[in-house]
């Protein structure tokens, strides 16, 4: 805890430095330490500022401008990133395109995760060469998604959980399945009964509707600014790929298809093509958990 607090004071100092020739510029970050799977909010304001993006040693990212002149962008930690020292500049320029930049500091740290360990029938167990060279393709496709940035941000205010129903799998949990390892759980199961209407996260647009080994029937929504959800074990489709969903509005209907073993939904999201926690999500604009 001390150290946090040491660490809040130095971002916050870092905040109100005054850049040369634009002394009304201020900074923020936060959280000061992010975790595993967590989301690092970089925002910047001040007078004259027309453009400002975060600089990290393997890409630029643009900040937006919101309706209250606030430049921000949102960063994802990957679930399985190293706790180390982020390290990476803020720079703004003004109308005149002259520009500044300042650096700041994160730091990532470790997370606990559970660890669920249980069988299931034959059916379950590794699949066989063929199957796996469709799950291969599918994956490929999933990964190619998540290199593509959308600079615009489609997504409006506060995000709202796709099912009403509580966490059933947790985000992160290393499962033993038979007696075997497998991969981390990248999303979190939440509890929904079959048929169950599966609403949109925030405003964004269908960039995939497919049928997967895995998934089962699986939607995605690409939000912009590198942000995507996706919605897995589907019964139903109720949204076409390429269309512009709202918040709120039903993309599909809960299901069991896929590698599952009961109806629930898996919801999981992917940011500047990091694994986050989607619950994440939830406390993006407001600071509250719901």
């Amino acid at each position: 805890m001390k150290q946090a607090a040491i660490l809040a004071v130095v971002v916050w100092l870092l905040a109100v430095d005054v850049l040369a020739g634009e002394p009304q510029l201020v900074l923020s970050l936060e959280p000061v330490e992010v975790s595993q799977g967590g989301i690092l909010q970089i925002k910047a304001w001040g007078k004259d500022i027309a453009e400002a993006r975060a600089i990290f040693p393997d890409r630029d990212l643009p900040l937006v401008r919101g309706r209250d002149g606030v430049f921000s962008a949102f960063w994802g930690v990957d679930l399985e990133q190293r706790p180390r020292v982020l390290d990476f500049a803020v720079e703004v320029r003004n109308g005149k395109e002259e520009k500044w930049a300042k650096r700041l500091t994160a730091y990532v740290k470790a997370k606990e995760f559970s660890t669920e360990t249980f069988s299931v029938s034959k059916e379950f167990e590794p699949p066989d060469r063929e199957t796996l060279k469709r799950i291969e393709k599918e994956q490929a496709v999933l990964e190619r998604l998540w290199k593509i940035h959308s600079a615009n941000r489609l997504w409006e205010g506060a995000f709202a959980a796709p099912v009403p129903g509580a966490i059933s799998s947790q985000f992160g949990f290393r499962r033993v399945i038979n007696g075997l390892a497998r991969a981390p759980h990248t999303g979190v199961d939440l509890r929904a009964a079959l048929g169950a209407e599966v609403f949109a996260v925030n405003s964004g647009r269908v960039v995939l509707k497919d049928d997967f080994f895995f998934g089962g029937k699986s939607l995605v929504l690409d939000h912009g600014g590198g942000l995507y959800t996706m919605y897995f074990h589907l019964s139903e489709f109720r949204a076409e790929k390429n269309a512009q969903v709202r918040k709120g509005e039903v993309i599909g209907l809960a299901g069991m298809t896929g590698r599952v073993t009961g109806p629930h939904l898996h919801w999981g999201a992917r940011l500047n093509g990091a694994r986050i926690d989607p619950m994440e999500l939830l406390i993006l604009e407001t600071g509250i958990r719901q």
